[in-house]
């Protein structure tokens, strides 16, 4: 049976918010982005590292329940929630019943939750949030009970359960040092880039007639890969080798100029970039780009079992509880840790033990097939 879904509470209305503080903080804002003093953690590759990874991982999940239930939590909206969770540090849905009757959730960009706290016979139910969900064109801001919103927080602090924070937030120093450090590696990486070639002075004109290397000039800069016959600068264009430039062995050489951040900089952006993942439930082994199969497949294990699992519980609770129904998240029955089940297996068999029982044991039988 579906759900009963209360109606909404109040007629839709703006939120608006007002003061002086708040116009100052985005002037602030705004001036310290325009003079590169500002660095953004939620735009470094680690964060998007792990929250792409959460989402995705979410959106391979398959849905167990009822098949309204299972056509209203789809791989997009799994998808949002796990990106929503490592970038926000929650994710809130209102559940709605549209005119045909279908059972949808729609994600929320911003709410505010309303109640008091509550006592031994209550419980967070008894709140409410004004949520605003948006259009292309349009928003909508509701006043809306906890039973209508399918609501998961990365983490909560006691003083705050209504608020979830995510990993940016508990771990705000490492985020910083990565912001730091990438936005340091971006400037670096934005600045000049120039081959300079050292020729004696022309002595044309101001307007470049009569420039005697204004066909040189132009040939270097258009020669993009062919040959070039050039006369040698080694004999100072007529005038001895003292008037070569530089060193007169070596003739027609350029100066690069454009980036060249210092290795220190380099390992700490690396070093920043593994602790902000690891904030994240993130094992670093997993994006290591020079880690062997096993490590990785070890990486895999840890992420699945201590980050994606336990998340993924959480949201099936939730979502049970909202919809009314028994729903679970379940991922591909291909055991991550097979290398350990095996080793198992084959110590259980050697043991003396059956291999029926062995299987079972070592959890090698797929659940599909159980």
């Amino acid at each position: 049976m579906k759900p009963r879904i209360e109606p909404t509470l109040g007629s839709p209305k703006r939120e608006r918010r007002s003061g002086g503080g708040y116009t100052d903080d985005i002037v602030a804002a705004i001036e310290g982005a325009a003079a590169r003093k500002t660095a953004d953690v939620a735009s470094t590759a680690a964060v998007e590292a792990a929250a792409g990874a959460l989402s995705r991982a979410f959106a391979s999940a398959e849905v167990i329940g009822p098949g309204w239930a299972r056509d209203a939590v789809t791989p997009p909206w799994l998808a949002q929630v796990g990106r929503s969770l490592i970038r926000e540090g929650a994710s809130l849905s209102v559940v709605e019943m549209a005119p045909t009757g279908v059972l949808g959730l729609i994600p929320a960009a911003y709410w505010n939750f309303e109640g008091h706290s509550p006592r031994h016979d209550e419980s967070e139910d008894s709140w409410r949030a004004r949520v605003t969900t948006y259009g292309p064109s349009s928003s909508r801001t509701r006043l809306l009970d906890r039973e209508q919103l399918v609501y998961l927080r990365w983490g909560t602090s006691p003083g705050t359960r209504y608020r979830g924070q995510g990993p940016t937030s508990w771990a705000s120093l490492s985020a910083k040092a990565t912001a730091e450090t990438e936005r340091s590696l971006g400037d670096e990486a934005g600045g000049p880039i120039a081959q300079f070639l050292p020729i004696p002075e022309d002595g044309g004109d101001d307007d470049g007639d009569g420039d005697p290397l204004a066909a040189l000039k132009s040939d270097v800069g258009t020669a993009r890969g062919r040959a070039l016959f050039v006369e040698t600068t080694s004999a100072g264009w007529g005038q001895g080798r003292a008037n070569a430039p530089g060193n007169a062995n070596l003739d027609w050489k350029a100066q690069r100029l454009g980036p060249s951040p210092p290795a220190a900089l380099v390992e700490l952006a690396d070093a920043a970039f593994a602790r902000m993942l690891a904030a994240c439930g993130c094992p670093p082994g997993l994006f290591e780009s020079n880690a062997d199969g096993t490590s990785q497949r070890e990486a895999l294990r840890r992420w699945h079992l201590g980050t994606v699992e336990p998340m993924a519980k959480l949201l099936a609770h939730e979502l049970s509880l909202r919809l009314e129904a028994d729903v679970s998240l379940r991922f591909d029955a291909y055991p991550k840790d097979m290398a350990g089940r095996a080793q198992t297996f084959q110590k259980l068999v050697a043991g003396g033990l059956g291999v029926n029982e062995a299987l079972s044991v070592s959890g090698l039988l797929a659940e599909d097939a159980a």
